[in-house]
């Protein structure tokens, strides 16, 4: 009997082409850039066929550093408030 090897998938590491796109095209990915002034979250589009490993950034938003922290707080607490609410739906 043949061993079975346990392969693990390497991540992949796509290639982002910076630019904008304009239509309905769905941010799978978002990079996230800090300084000492503030945050930038980049969206990036990348098409979910296996032999296409180009990206392209389809949006940018650049925040002051207190309101990005406020801003991913408020995912947070928002994320909480719905493991809450899935919990007393059981």
């Amino acid at each position: 009997m043949a061993k079975k090897e346990d392969k693990k998938a390497e991540p992949e590491t796509p290639t982002v082409e910076a630019g904008t796109t304009l239509g309905s095209t769905y941010a799978q990915i978002v990079g996230v850039s800090v300084t000492d002034m503030d945050i930038t979250l980049e969206f990036v589009y990348k098409n979910p066929r296996a032999e296409i490993k180009e990206a392209q950034v389809v949006s940018r938003v650049t925040l002051p550093r207190s309101v990005g922290k406020e801003l991913a707080d408020t995912i947070i607490n928002t994320i909480k408030v719905h493991e809450e609410n899935k919990k007393g739906k059981k």
